[in-house]
């Protein structure tokens, strides 16, 4: 008598020959949770938060030197301002840039307000205009307000753009960015200028009126 291919009982039994063929990969005696297992475990888990812990930390803003340096409101202004926008100062050319809808001007705010950022033992009671020497020396006035909520008077800082100088408008102290920062401090404000000035030149070609040849 034939067997029949569809005989419940044999397909049980094939299915159960199936199973039985791959039981040694979850049965294997060698394949014991030990406490050293455990522990190594946990180990590396503990690792993982403390990672993520020092990591959130170094990121956090680190505020004592910068709040000594620029005082109470600044670091307010820095933290809140409603609206900030930058002007010419010296050795560079551009209308107003409003930065208030700027992306990445949460980064700008970080560094001038993280400590890390400055090279302390730089720190002089002079302006930052008295630093640049350099007849290529440009510097950009950064201005932040707060029209509507009014939690601080209007603060002005100066940015130079060569050699990381900064520090309040009344030129009573400066101090230098850190030598990774000032680079970056640069090329993200000369960026910002760039694109305010294509903005504008290409709204000069959208209104400048054609000339129609008859």
């Amino acid at each position: 008598m034939t067997p029949n291919e569809n005989d419940p009982d044999r397909m049980t039994k094939s299915e159960n020959v199936a199973e039985d063929a791959h039981a040694d990969k979850y049965n294997d005696p060698r394949a014991k949770i030990t406490r050293r297992g455990v522990l190594i475990g946990i180990g590396v888990l503990l690792f993982g938060i403390l990672g993520a812990a020092g990591s959130i930390y170094q990121r956090k803003t680190k505020l004592t030197q910068t709040r000594n340096f620029w005082g109470d409101e600044t670091v307010l202004a820095l933290q809140l301002a409603e609206r900030i926008k930058m002007t010419a100062v010296k050795g560079i050319e551009f209308d107003p840039v409003e930065l208030t809808a700027t992306p990445g001007l949460g980064h700008l705010r970080h560094v001038l307000l993280d400590e890390r950022s400055y090279q302390w033992d730089s720190t002089e009671e002079q302006s930052v205009m008295s630093k640049l020497q350099e007849p290529e020396s440009a510097c950009v006035q950064l201005i932040l307000t707060d029209p509507t909520a009014h939690r601080f008077e209007t603060v002005q800082l100066i940015v130079d753009l060569n050699d990381g100088w900064v520090g309040p408008s009344d030129g009573s102290r400066c101090v230098q960015t850190t030598k990774r920062v000032r680079p970056a401090l640069a090329k993200f404000l000369k960026t910002l200028i760039n694109v305010q000035q294509k903005r504008y030149d290409f709204r000069q070609s959208v209104n400048r009126p054609t000339s129609i040849n008859r």
